[in-house]
């Protein structure tokens, strides 16, 4: 079993859930006929809830992952399923870039400069990366996301960079425990029903890491705009 085929069986990808989304679309001022961008958009799980946000407008999907952009096709024909690199995203202009979960691939400086010149005026990014949420930095929870290239941080430092890359922060959130049950309980299921090995080992892991420490850490949902 693959990472893609593991994924491929859930719902979601990664922590989240419509309600987050949403308040994202509040917050960005997203218009009915706004043209939004899902990147890394894994298999689809936002795609319902940003087409309801536009309905005369439209929604397209970038991911690397060719199973991954051949499922948002089909479980959201209505939008564009593109492959390719949130480094270097198609043209649009975009009036909302959203991002859950998969900045770091590219890091807040990196992916914030590639994405400046495909909005539209007055376009707005919203996306989701790792923090810490709380006084607490247990060492367990440090050497995990070391070892998985996330360098932690806490939410003052990630709107530090932010502010950093020339961009302004328009409202912040945490998603909230309940979004990442979304993700786990169902990923938990699944592999439930595989045969021992490295990636359903290190998914067990992962999990048993955030029953443990999951207070310590959350995604922080920010919405941005160019400064």
């Amino acid at each position: 079993m693959s990472l893609v085929d593991l994924f491929l069986r859930l719902d979601r990808a990664g922590p989240g859930d419509a309600d987050s989304l949403r308040w994202a679309l509040g917050v960005a001022e997203t218009r009915a006929d706004a043209r939004i961008l899902d990147a890394g958009c894994g298999t689809g799980a936002d795609t319902g809830t940003l087409l309801a946000a536009v309905p005369q407008g439209r929604v397209a999907a970038l991911d690397t992952a060719a199973d991954f952009v051949a499922a948002v096709a089909t479980r959201s024909p209505a939008v564009t399923a593109l492959q390719g690199d949130m480094a270097d995203p198609p043209a649009g202009p975009w009036d909302l870039i959203w991002s859950a979960g998969a900045v770091y691939n590219l890091g807040i400086g990196r992916a914030l400069a590639a994405w400046r010149g495909v909005l539209a005026p007055g376009g707005r990014v919203a996306f989701s990366d790792l923090c810490w949420a709380g006084p607490a930095r247990p060492q367990a929870v440090t050497d995990f996301f070391d070892a998985e290239g996330v360098a932690m941080r806490d939410a003052a430092a990630l709107e530090a960079e932010v502010t950093a890359a020339g961009w302004r922060v328009l409202g912040a959130r945490w998603i909230g425990r309940a979004d990442w049950a979304r993700y786990y309980d169902p990923l938990e299921a699944a592999l439930a029903e595989e045969r021992d090995g490295d990636l359903v080992a290190a998914f067990r892991a992962e999990i048993a890491l955030w029953q443990r420490w999951g207070e310590s850490y959350d995604y922080r949902l920010l919405v941005v705009e160019p400064a």
